[in-house]
């Protein structure tokens, strides 16, 4: 282990802080201790080695050698520009075009539930607005004449039913009234109408039906002197104060989306204005040609500015971590099979890593999960120039060498056969993983925890071991740094989500260490690599490491546990044959 790969794992221990960083930082002192490696920089209170500006990251396998040097002058005549690697919130924000749509639980039909004529009619067009009790038509019908007639004999007649010789009479008239009280009710007549018909003492001809509630007429049969008959609707009416809106994601934006999450809604042609809602509801399947899902917001709708049909734009953000490692994606050179960043070490000097990259925000920064750290130094423009000098000085070398590299041994020749403390140490870490992608699969994040810190401590015995290769190992497998520093992370997440996330970037680089050395012979379990494609967007999914069995998938728990798309075997240390049997599954829900 290097003395800049040292002073990465210092610099992060300070940014998790407590115990657990000690612990971290201890790492690195028991890897130098006995191997003749220089002093190591003192760090001061802003995390970067004095003399040398921020700490470089260990270069990975087959990069020694590979610094590249150019002029100053030369590096402002090609336009070299550099930023710096930062750690923030984690935004993964999803814009899309919603359709406004009416409330389905704010909207009542005007029913008729009597046969007869409509006499006049008084909200006589459709997008009219109507307050609950408004008067909508005055209606004739001879069942409502007669119930009139019913209630008013009934209500006359109460108080003079009431003979000794029948003693039940009196109690009898009062039911009668209240029965015809209850007919008028049940054909939509107000207790204020029934107190008139009481004052007038004498049926009326016709009936003012009136509005149940405050609202937008959607829909309009009713005419004046048209018969109707019974059940016929004569109105829709929707209350617009609250409206849906519907959007359509595509399924790998899904796992950002969750409902009572906070939505904001913009008109393009209201500038300046915009209206804040919630997801209120994810439909439970999907388009299999469009590959979308449905989802319903609901916003307030004030002075009725969205009307149903409206397009709208719909933005929608997650914070997927509180703290991460964020790069400017310029910095980022995608050749398809692998991605490459340029790291400024000062003085003209340059460094080409091989990166992993998330989610990529809205401001231009991308989730570096590996081979960046905080406070370093990249390049952003000028980098393709530094790429092709860093192919041609590659080229160099292996002519040099006397040898191409198709006649190099695989890597898994050049693996180390696991001697004793190191191999216990290895299945320890192993065991711990397997141990927290259990938990996670069951959402107990208490176990999570407790598994990471068993993890830390793995690790932190097998940077102590011995290991054949000594210092050199460590050099280029720099995946066990961050093995180390995602496992101290992950025992100090206060919630699944985000415990998920180190998960991920933590798979990440332990597939990579296992890949690249094998599983200890004696560990007694085939380890697999699965791979789900619904997590993380922009990247085709993330991985997980798991022992042969049932697919347990740790990013979705008990909701989808047996989600998985691909499968491949992990070689054991000192096999011969290529790294990994792959297999294909469509084992999705």
């Amino acid at each position: 282990m290097t003395v800049v790969a040292f002073a990465v794992v210092v610099v992060v221990s300070m940014w998790i802080g407590g115990s657990w960083g000690g612990l971290l930082a201890d790492l690195g002192r028991r890897a130098l201790d006995g191997k003749g490696e220089e002093a190591m920089p003192s760090v001061g209170s802003g995390g970067h080695a004095h003399g040398g500006g921020p700490p470089a990251a260990p270069t990975g396998p087959g990069q020694d050698g590979g610094t590249i040097t150019i002029d100053p002058v030369m590096s402002q005549n090609i336009g070299v520009r550099i930023a710096e690697v930062a750690s923030g919130p984690l935004i993964k924000t999803i814009r899309t075009v919603g359709t406004v749509d009416y409330d389905e639980t704010r909207v009542r039909d005007v029913n008729l539930k009597v046969p007869g004529w409509i006499e006049r009619i008084y909200v006589d067009y459709l997008g009219a607005a109507v307050e609950a009790g408004q008067p909508l038509f005055d209606f004739y019908s001879p069942d409502l004449f007669a119930a009139q007639e019913e209630y008013l004999l009934a209500w006359r007649n109460r108080d003079k039913i009431g003979a000794d010789f029948v003693p039940d009479a009196a109690e009898g008239a009062q039911d009668l009234v209240a029965a015809a009280h209850t007919r008028l009710k049940y054909f939509d007549i107000t207790d204020e109408q029934i107190e008139e018909l009481q004052r007038q003492d004498q049926p009326q001809k016709t009936m003012t039906m009136r509005s149940p509630h405050s609202g937008i007429v959607m829909a309009k049969h009713a005419n004046e002197g048209m018969r109707v008959e019974l059940g016929m609707q004569a109105y829709r009416i929707a209350d617009l104060s609250k409206v849906w809106v519907m959007v359509a994601l595509y399924e790998y934006e899904l796992p950002f989306t969750s409902v009572g999450q906070r939505a904001t809604l913009s008109l393009s042609y209201v500038p300046g204005q915009a209206l804040e809602g919630e997801v209120i509801y994810i439909y439970p399947y999907m388009e299999t040609k469009t590959r979308q899902a449905m989802v319903r917001l609901e916003f307030d709708n004030p002075g009725l500015l969205l009307k149903p049909g409206m397009y709208a734009n719909v933005e929608l953000k997650a914070t997927l971590a509180e703290r991460a490692t964020l790069a400017p994606r310029s910095a980022v050179i995608d050749t398809g099979e692998r991605q490459i960043a340029f790291a400024s070490l000062g003085e003209g000097r340059f460094e080409p890593r091989n990166v992993r990259i998330g989610v990529e925000t809205e401001d231009g920064m991308v989730h570096v999960l590996s081979g960046l750290q905080p406070g370093e130094l990249v390049v952003v423009s000028g980098q393709f120039l530094l790429d092709s000098e860093a192919k041609v000085r590659e080229g160099t070398a292996r002519m040099s060498k006397g040898r191409l590299a198709a006649d190099e041994p695989p890597a898994m020749d050049q693996a180390p056969m696991w001697p004793e403390p190191a191999g216990s140490y290895f299945g320890r870490a192993l065991d711990a993983y397997f141990g927290i992608g259990d938990a996670l699969a069951r959402d107990t994040p208490e176990k999570v925890w407790a598994r990471a810190r068993v993890l830390a401590d793995a690790v932190a015995g097998l940077f102590a071991a011995e290991i054949p290769g000594g210092p050199e190992f460590w050099k280029q497998h720099p995946e066990a740094v961050t093995i180390g520093v995602e496992a101290l992370g992950l025992a100090s997440e206060s919630d699944l989500s985000g415990a998920r996330l180190r998960y991920a970037n933590l798979s990440v680089a332990l597939a990579d260490f296992v890949m690249a050395t094998g599983v200890p012979p004696d560990f007694g379990t085939t380890v697999l690599k699965l791979r789900c494609p619904m997590v993380r967007d922009g990247q085709g999914g993330s991985i997980w490491l798991q022992p042969d069995g049932v697919v347990r998938n740790p990013y979705f728990g008990r909701q989808m546990q047996e989600c998985f798309e691909e499968r491949t075997v992990l070689p054991v240390t000192g096999s011969t044959h290529s790294p990994g049997q792959h297999e294909s599954s469509r084992d999705m829900p």
